[in-house]
């Protein structure tokens, strides 16, 4: 008997506690406040414990606490600012707040000191050079005079270099040393030197002075108001200035005007008046007069012999100067002309950035162009060119250039093509190839056209792999059927709607890329029965499922159903669970002609 003749298979809340009174005067005990004793007490001393309270309450608040001392503290800080003791209280704190501000954020302070910092070192470096100029001006004139081979023979004789002894004859006096000295304990307060000094001990120095000046007074009659004034040792003279609490002592090279007196005498006395407040708390820490540092280096100077005679080698020296001055500025002028040449030409060179305009203004070079939005920023072709960024001002108006690097980077940031995607442009055609959701071909095919640089969308790859994997997936799908039954087994149901889902990708697939597609229905029974019964049945089981895929086919699939009985068994056994696999439709899908071919019903 064949399949088809065999039967068919299928809460409370409690109230809340009185909270105590309000507080009475400070310190009145509850068991007193009653009757006529507290009325008493109210009467002598109710105002007086009101006010105790009133102050305690203050006291235990501590935001009304640093209210009223963010009160008083400005008024303090102005009346007491010029007492020292103030000073050398709030110096600490002060030093170390600047000391951690500087190591968390060293900005704000930088920013504060610039207008300081820059006067200064342009000061700094103007003396060096000038000093500097001075020297190279006194070597030229003297290196070629016959006075110079007189030096050099005297150098070669003393051992000295040429220098030393050149500096010997027309040096007038230089202070090279000056030292600080407290009176009393003869210690070194401070020491500032003109160069290089050959002192490798300045306390020791200083101790030595100290000696020599209690020698002097010892063992020679003097008066209280005479002192040690000078010394003389070698080529150096020490100028001493007695002060009541310090005093100062200039080492110099050559003969010195009395004036110099009158300068050392001024800075004495400004140290004095400065430090007042340390000679009186000095207990041997000498930091305290590390101030001192700038008016002890005023006090060293050098004055240099005016010249003999009329000399034309110092304005030789003078146009070498210039000269080499200018040579200098001509070759920083080349070296930077060359690199803004390197850098304009890095510009054009750039895609997606095109040089309008290029000059120089108020020492700064000028460019000025269009720029596309995904083009390379134009300040980091500085490093390569050795420019600055501060050397140029540029100005870049916004545009969307054409070229195909840049036209691709922006199809990639418009589109943003799925993982698995490729994108390609050649001739202002954009390729798609890889596999894409059908949705997203479709939204690319309209946008594309739309990006500067690219014509139109060419996914026909793209299409026929979304076909292919429509294909695919729909051929692995194979719907089963209820024994002698055209209706789907148990569980089959997700199979269908699987088929139909594939099925209408493999239709929207079809008609963007334009082509036709055949699908082949193919029924099939097991081998229970004769072919009199297992063809129509096995032909309606396709019909069942073409049914079920034509609503959403559209005009580019052709449906051919046909049955063939048993003949093409999905497996070969006489188990009823393994007869269950040739109860099926299977579905193969090829290309097909635009005219769809009549339906067949199989062999």
């Amino acid at each position: 008997m064949s399949d088809a003749e065999r039967p068919s298979a299928g809460g409370a809340a409690s109230a809340p506690v009185g909270a105590p009174g309000p507080a009475g005067a400070l310190g009145r005990d509850p068991v007193a406040d009653t009757g006529a004793f507290a009325e008493l007490r109210a009467l002598l001393i109710g105002e007086e414990l009101d006010q105790l309270g009133s102050i305690r309450s203050r006291l235990d608040d501590p935001e009304q606490r640093r209210r009223e001392i963010a009160d008083i503290l400005p008024h303090v800080l102005i009346e007491h600012s010029a007492d020292p003791r103030f000073t050398h209280a709030l110096s600490p704190p002060v030093e170390r707040a600047i000391t951690a501000s500087v190591k968390r954020n060293p900005g704000p302070l930088a920013e504060a000191l610039f207008p300081v910092m820059g006067p200064a070192i342009r000061k700094a470096v103007a003396s060096a050079l000038a000093g500097m100029v001075e020297a190279l001006n006194r070597t030229l004139e003297h290196s070629l005079s016959w006075r110079s081979i007189a030096w050099r023979i005297e150098s070669w004789r003393t051992g000295k270099s040429f220098g030393e002894v050149m500096l010997l004859h027309t040096l007038a006096y230089r202070v090279e040393q000056v030292f600080l000295i407290e009176r009393s304990s003869g210690l070194l307060l401070h020491h500032v030197t003109e160069g290089v000094s050959d002192v490798r001990d300045a306390d020791m120095v200083s101790g030595m002075l100290t000696a020599i000046r209690d020698f002097v007074q010892d063992s020679f009659r003097v008066t209280d108001g005479e002192s040690l004034e000078a010394l003389k040792v070698g080529e150096l003279s020490v100028w001493i200035e007695q002060g009541p609490r310090a005093v100062m002592a200039a080492v110099l090279r050559g003969v010195a005007p009395r004036t110099l007196r009158t300068t050392l005498q001024q800075a004495l006395e400004r140290i004095h008046l400065e430090f007042a407040d340390e000679f009186e708390e000095f207990k041997g820490d000498t930091s305290a007069f590390d101030g001192a540092r700038p008016t002890l280096e005023a006090c060293l100077h050098t004055e240099y012999l005016p010249n003999a005679g009329p000399s034309h080698r110092t304005l030789w020296a003078a146009v070498a100067i210039i000269a080499l001055a200018i040579a200098v500025w001509a070759g920083f002028a080349v070296r930077a002309r060359n690199r803004w040449s390197h850098y304009v030409d890095a510009l054009k060179a750039e895609p997606g950035i095109v040089v309008v305009s290029t000059g120089r203004r108020d020492g700064k070079f000028l460019v000025s162009g269009l720029r596309d939005p995904l083009a390379r920023d134009p300040a980091s072709l500085l490093e390569h060119s050795l420019l600055a960024p501060t050397d140029v001002d540029g100005h870049w108006d916004s545009y969307y250039a054409a070229g195909p690097s840049l036209a691709l980077a922006r199809a990639h940031q418009v589109l943003q093509p799925p993982d698995g995607v490729t994108l390609e442009l050649k001739n202002g055609v954009l390729s798609a190839t890889g596999i894409a959701p059908l949705s997203w071909l479709a939204e690319a095919a309209r946008l594309a056209p739309l990006i500067p640089g690219i014509t139109r969308l060419d996914a026909s790859a793209a299409m026929d792999a979304a076909a292919n994997e429509a294909i695919g997936r729909i051929e692995r799908l194979t719907p089963l059927f209820s024994k002698g039954q055209a209706t789907l087994a148990h569980g089959q149901d997700d199979v269908l709607r699987q088929l139909v889902t594939q099925t209408a990708e493999l239709a929207r697939a079809a008609a963007a890329i334009g082509r036709t597609f055949r699908v082949a229905l193919v029924g099939h029974t097991d081998a229970d029965g004769g072919p009199e019964a297992n063809i129509p049945l096995s032909l309606s089981r396709a019909a069942f499922i073409k049914a079920a895929l034509q609503p959403v086919a559209g005009e580019r699939l052709q449906f051919e159903d046909s049955g063939v009985g048993s003949d093409d068994p999905a497996v070969r056994s006489d188990r009823e669970a393994e007869k269950q696999q040739n109860r099926r439709v299977t579905v193969k899908v090829t290309p097909a002609a635009s005219t769809p071919p009549a339906s067949g019903i199989g062999r």
